[in-house]
């Protein structure tokens, strides 16, 4: 019996401190909704400006006067009592634009494609192939961290100022690898066997659930050097997990802005060829889900390029090594070295290269990065083809690794143009004596700003909203609020940003042509 009333005694006693943990302030919010109970006001604040839901640096005090003194110092608000209510608002600017470079400390070079995250947001972006940054964050942020990382360096964590409008300059500091370590791989494995670890860990190292990324798309189009269309897009992408087929993955466009084409358009017969293309590779007409198309997630597909599962066809070697922060990344060539009819392999062809780098965590096998190319190097027909730097066509496919998973970061390479590829001299001419006097050509980058794996979190996207894969994204035509751009976070301009909008707007301003080319103004 003694026993029993201790028990009870006991279960009294623990009921009471549980009460007593649930009902005690743990958050800002916490301690602002007891001040406003005790001095009988509303709380009034909005979520999107200011932070309440983070950990309290203070505690509860009945003293209202230094309590809401503590608040403001602590949380950094500004605390305003009515009659009526308690007002709470944040001293940082409702919006905070932080712009930059990322460079090396000691060289001074620009570091392109340098990650950028901001953890409480959940958010980020990259650098672009200058190394510049420039965006815009809610000013509730001020005070939290910002890191920024890159491949073979040593990451910076920084943290967001209070002002309206920063500038830094983010030096980055270089790891390098001891030469004497260069051809160590681990149990004397050869370059393929990295390659085939990383395969065979696919499906332990990205994600296997259904995941929502939010992601910003540009795509720009060119006449040889000169600017003449561009394309961004605000996008929402639900992929069902790497086990599913990459067809059912669904995309949906938030907001798209579109400006003028002062391409070349294509001819009947190019017209005709790209849409047998298109047929061949299973209906790619979509240009949002061709650039969310990389070789991880696409990796079991049976068909055209798989330097990650095609050990035949291609060859590996060992290219050294690259660090990120303190984990060794192995850095693996691979180059086309298909068997041709006359017993010759491809990488023998001394006209072109076709290959790129597969860069490999050693701390669990995750792929990193994945740079392809087709290039010439000395073949006066393929010149022709050329689009930029000697490529006839480049990619370059970051990830990042959020929870323990990992998921695409960026993507980025050339495109199809809206136009004819080749603008000649003298079109009428046979094909072996055309002239060409333009070429015109397209880049496009996918950047993934935010990863959501909270299901109760997702703004799930319904069949009927999901964009059709064989939908002319360059035709189609879409609303357009210049008021949603104002804030968006999007990747800084590429190339510099004045010498693009005056070629752009060149016949009218680039607002203008986004209004002209929406479906409001093709209703109206």
């Amino acid at each position: 019996m003694k026993k029993l009333s201790h028990l009870l005694i006991l279960i009294t006693l623990m009921s009471g401190m549980a009460l007593g943990q649930t009902h005690s302030p743990t958050t800002y919010l916490d301690i602002l909704k007891r001040l406003s109970e005790k001095l009988k006001l509303e709380l009034s604040y909005s979520p999107d400006l200011v932070a309440l839901n983070e950990s309290a640096a203070i505690q509860f005090s009945a003293n209202a006067d230094s309590c809401i003194t503590e608040l403001e110092k602590s949380a950094n608000l500004r605390i305003t009592q009515t009659d009526t209510h308690l007002i709470v608002a944040s001293k940082a600017p409702a919006y905070i634009r932080l712009q930059g470079k990322v460079v090396d400390a000691k060289t001074g070079e620009l570091l392109p494609y340098a990650n950028i995250l901001i953890g409480k947001a959940g958010a980020g972006t990259i650098t672009n192939t200058e190394g510049a940054f420039d965006f815009k964050i809610q000013g509730r942020f001020a005070g939290s961290s910002i890191r920024f990382s890159f491949l073979g360096y040593k990451s910076q964590q920084l943290f967001i100022p209070y002002a309206s409008d920063s500038s830094i300059v983010v030096k980055m500091i270089a790891k390098p690898y001891l030469l004497s370590d260069v051809y160590v791989l681990p149990n004397g494995a050869a370059a393929v066997d990295i390659v085939k670890q990383a395969v065979k860990n696919i499906k332990r190292n990205y994600p296997r659930t259904t995941t929502q990324l939010e992601a910003f798309y540009r795509n720009t189009n060119y006449r040889d050097t000169i600017a003449s269309q561009i394309i961004e897009a605000a996008l929402l992408i639900q992929d069902r997990g790497i086990n599913t087929q990459p067809s059912t993955t669904r995309i949906q466009v938030e907001e798209i802005r579109k400006s003028n084409s002062y391409l070349v358009p294509k001819s009947t017969k190019e017209k005709l060829f790209e849409a047998g293309m298109e047929k061949w590779f299973g209906g790619h007409r979509n240009m949002f889900y061709r650039a969310y198309a990389n070789n991880v997630r696409n990796y079991r597909m049976s068909w055209w390029y798989k330097p990650l599962t095609d050990y035949k066809t291609f060859k590996y070697e060992f290219a050294g090594f690259e660090w990120f922060d303190s984990v060794k990344v192995y850095k693996i060539k691979f180059t086309y070295d298909a068997l041709w009819p006359d017993g010759t392999r491809a990488s023998q062809n001394k006209n072109s290269e076709d290959g790129g780098y597969i860069y490999v965590s050693s701390k669990d096998w995750g792929i990193l990065k994945i740079e392809s190319w087709w290039k010439v190097l000395n073949n006066s027909h393929l010149k022709n083809m050329v689009t930029k730097d000697d490529y006839i066509w480049r990619t370059e496919t970051g990830y990042q690794k959020v929870n323990g998973k990992y998921y695409l970061k960026y993507k980025t390479g050339f495109a199809m143009p809206n136009g004819t590829f080749f603008v000649y001299e003298n079109p009428g001419a046979p094909s072996k004596e055309k002239v060409v006097k333009e070429r015109q050509w397209a880049e496009y980058v996918l950047l993934v700003t935010k990863v959501i794996t909270d299901k109760k979190e997702m703004d799930k996207i319904r069949y009927r909203e999901k964009l059709a894969r064989d939908e002319h994204t360059y035709e189609a035509k879409y609303p357009y609020h210049p008021t949603f751009w104002e804030t968006y976070n999007i990747l800084k301009e590429n190339p510099v940003q004045e010498k693009f909008i005056k070629e752009m707007e060149w016949e009218k301003s680039l607002d203008i042509q986004f209004k002209e080319n929406s479906s409001n103004y093709a209703n109206n």
